[in-house]
This record gives structure tokens, sequence and C-alpha cells, in this order.
């Protein structure tokens, strides 16, 4: 797709729909503050009544005391008096609240129906697949006999298009793998129930019990060994090493660059970050921390080397546990030198803004972390799972999180991005038929474009904040420095 992409869909943020209920739910303690000081000034009236001097004058002018006296009962509690309307401020008071709680509630109703359906679905689906396991075999070795007589140009235009075909219908179908990832657990626990399919429980009648994404995704996470990490200073730089990032876009260029460090023809620099440090005239100091994201997405346990980024890290970020590459950055992030107080942005693509969530997230828990000197006042993700963050982000910080049409790796947390006050999640359309390149930092640069030409109030509340910390748009006279870092485990 050419030019600037439409934006789709924006949740969260300043304007999003969890700071409207705020706003109403605040408007709703107006009227109830002002409904009590209404039934006050009534209360007043009766004690006007009874004032001795008003009492007095009746004797002396009987008709001039009764006007008043009906004046100040029709003001007070008569029809239209201020009794009344305080009554009608009240009830809109509650009317208000009720609404916003019974909206409240049909969501959470819809989400946890959503919750048991994929659940459901996931464990037939398991208990299908080692219930009827020997049905299944040989109808694949049925299969795999046919397609071996089959001549070598046709199996090759079978094979191209059924690829086709499914990148297709994955770009026309995301949420389905959303829903796919969602029922996760069940698919776990219908696998094991599906063992031994005529008794309950499983093998030796003990259920598995993984009823979520997280769970199931710790259960795997165990599989993998997470050890000790290294985390070392390197002469490597990018073109851009020693320019700030001048807007949105660049800030996300800037990332491509640092994820290319580690492509496909350097496999020796997995595991690689960069820390750019930002001094401006004034001596105040700003630093941009830029997160490639997953090296190796094929990693078995049984396969696992130096690379720390792997698979394993990402079902522990999934499952909300701590891991190697997050201690490696908050490693390199002591090692750049950056100080309590400095203003700190996480830029992370995939796993690495998967990463930059959690760490950020963290400050809000008595984690090992969140004791933390660090200032990280604002994360941007390109292509993230972060439904996963648990207890979601610190009041006052903000976190923008781009998402491409077609990209299946947002989808794999199974959730959508909770509307907040501190997340935007910008979703826009670059698609291509690749389900790989829908993945591409070079769509999300794009996207990034887009979010900047946006007038949302809630993506430009966002950009301004980047800008205030000055991790964008630094003007002439800024100092930039520049570390590389690589990040590996023992194999």
């Amino acid at each position: 797709m050419s030019g600037r992409p439409p934006i789709t869909d924006v949740t969260g943020g300043s304007h999003g729909q969890v700071v409207a209920y705020d706003h109403a739910l605040a408007l709703a303690d107006d009227y109830a503050v002002a409904g009590g000081r209404m039934r006050d000034w009534a209360g007043r009236g009766g004690q006007t009544l009874a004032n001795g001097d008003l009492l007095e004058s009746a004797l002396l002018s009987p008709l001039t005391f009764a006007e008043a006296e009906c004046a100040v009962l029709a003001a007070t509690s008569g029809p239209d008096g201020i009794l009344v309307e305080s009554v009608v401020w009240e009830a809109d008071a509650v009317t208000i609240r009720v609404r916003v709680r019974a909206t409240q509630l049909t969501d959470e109703m819809v989400a946890q129906v959503w919750e048991r359906l994929d659940y459901t679905a996931g464990h037939a689906l398991g208990f299908g697949l080692t219930a009827f396991a020997p049905e299944l075999a040989i109808g694949g070795l049925t299969l795999a006999l046919i397609w071996s007589q089959l001549p070598d140009d046709r199996r090759r235009d079978l094979e191209e298009g059924a690829a086709e075909d499914a990148q297709e219908w994955l770009n026309q179908h995301p949420e389905v793998v959303q829903h796919l990832v969602n029922g996760s657990g069940g698919l776990l626990d219908g696998l094991w129930d599906g063992l031994t399919p005529t008794a309950p429980g499983g093998p030796l009648g003990v259920p598995l019990f993984t009823p979520d994404t997280e769970s199931a995704a710790a259960l795997l996470a165990g599989l993998y060994h997470d050890g000790a990490v290294h985390t070392e200073p390197t002469m490597l730089t990018v073109p851009s090493s020693g320019t700030a990032p001048a807007d949105l876009a660049a800030l996300i260029h800037h990332l491509g660059e640092v994820n290319g460090l580690s492509d496909a023809d350097h496999p020796e620099r997995n595991g690689t970050i960069e820390i750019q440090t930002i001094t401006a005239p004034d001596g105040s100091v700003s630093h941009v921390v830029y997160l490639p994201g997953t090296d190796d997405m094929a990693t078995t346990p049984w396969s696992q080397d130096g690379d720390v980024r792997d698979l394993g890290t990402n079902l522990l970020l999934v499952s909300g546990q701590d891991n190697g590459y997050q201690h490696g950055i908050l490693e390199a992030m002591a090692q750049a030198g950056i100080q309590p107080g400095q203003p700190v942005v996480l830029v992370g693509h995939s796993q690495g803004g998967m990463e930059a969530a959690a760490i950020l997230a963290q400050t809000n828990h008595q984690s090992a972390h969140a004791e933390s000197p660090y200032t990280i006042t604002n994360v941007v993700t390109a292509g993230s799972p972060t439904a996963q963050v648990d207890g979601g982000f610190p009041p006052g910080s903000h976190v923008l999180s781009l998402e491409n049409q077609g990209d299946v790796v947002p989808l794999l947390d199974g959730e959508d991005n909770p509307d907040s006050a501190e997340q935007v999640t910008v979703r826009f359309d670059d698609h291509e038929t690749s389900v790989g390149g829908n993945h591409s930092l070079d769509h999300y640069v794009a996207g990034a474009e887009a979010a900047q030409a946006s007038d949302d109030p809630s993506i430009q509340d966002q950009i301004a904040s980047l800008s205030e910390q000055g991790f964008i748009g630094a003007g002439s006279g800024h100092n930039v420095t520049s570390q590389i870092f690589q990040i590996t485990r023992d194999p």
C-alpha cells in the first residue's frame, strides 16, 4: 500500500472511553454535591420562617408576613422550590452512575462470554486431536500416499496456492488468530484430557487446568531455560546514532536500523539494543532505549543457545514473568549511566515492545525492579502484544501502541489492549499479502507518519508528551551520544 495508510481505530488515552466514564462519574459527583447544597439551602428556609424578628412583624403587618411566609415556602419546599430541585439533581447523579456501571457490566459480561467460548472451542479442538489421534494418523498417511504420487509441478502449484490462500485468509480474518490464542488454555487442557477420552481428568485423573492464555504460556515457558545473562558494550553503530529523532516516524525508523543489526546475515549480533542520550543546551538529559524483537522464533527447549530474544522469552512475557532479556535491558541502562530523574522512553518492536510495556508496568508492583531508579515516562510499541501486562501502567505515564492490519503478532496475547488513560492503541491499514511482511517496521514507519498527521486528541497528546520530554523534535544545539549493547544468555 502506497502513501500514508488510513487509521482504522484509536482506543484509550486522554479521550478514550475509560476517561469518558471517569468524566461522567465526576459529573455525577458534582450533581450530588449540588443537590446536597440545595437541601441545605432549603433547610435555611425553615430557619428564616422561625426568625424572631420576622415573627414579631406578623403582629404589625399580618398581610405582608403571610406574603413573605408563602414566598419562602414556595422557594424552598414548594413544587418549583429548591428542595424539589435538589431531588432532581441527585436523581440525575444516580442515573448517570447506574448507566455508566451498566455499560461497564455489559462490557465485562461480553468479555467473560468470549473467554468461555474461546476456552470451550480450544478444549474441543485439543480433545479431538488426541482422542482421535489414530484416525487422524491414518488419514494423514492416506493423504501422504496420494501426495507422493502427484507430479512435482502439481505439488508445487498446490503448495504455493495453499500458502497464498492461507495468508490472504489471515489478512482478512486476523481476529480468528486472536480467538485461537485466547483459547490456548482450553487447547492444552483438551490435549491432556483427550489422552484418556473415557476417563475424566486426563492421565492419573489429574486435570491440567490452564484456564487462560497466561497460564498456558507459563506452562510452556517452564520447558525453557532462562539462565544468567550478560550485557556487554559494543563498538557497533547505526546510520542515525548521532542524530536525535525528529518525529515519531523517525523514532520508528531508527528502531528499524537497530533491528537490522541482528538480521539473518548477522546472527552473531543477536541481542543488540541501543541507548541514545540527548543533552539539551540547558543541560537537561533524556534517553531513548531501542529494543528490537525476537531473533529466534523457532527455538525449542532442546535447541536453546545464547540468543536471549527467543520463543521462550516470548512465553515468559505472555505469562507475565521476569526474563533474561528484561534483566539485560535494565543492566544496559545502568551501564549507560542513566541517572534518577532523567526521562526515559522505551521504543520496542514485537518482543521489544512487550519488554518495554512490562518494564514500565513493574513500577506499579512490588517486584525485583519496583525500586528501579529509572524515570520511564513513555513507551512506544510497534507490532507488540501488550494486553498481557498485569495491573496496567503507572498514572501519568504514556504508552503509544501501533498495530498494522494483517499483522498477527499484536494478537498473540489473545486480547485487545485495554482502554486506559495511559495507553493509546492506534490501528492502521498498511497490509500486504504476506503475513510476515505485515510485521515489518517499514509498515510501522508509515503508520507512525499517519499518527503524526492525525488530529485525534489522544494521539496528539501522546506525541506532545514525547516532544515535551525531549525524545523527538530536538532543535539545534542538542548533543546526541549513542551506546549499543549486546545481551546474551548462558546456553
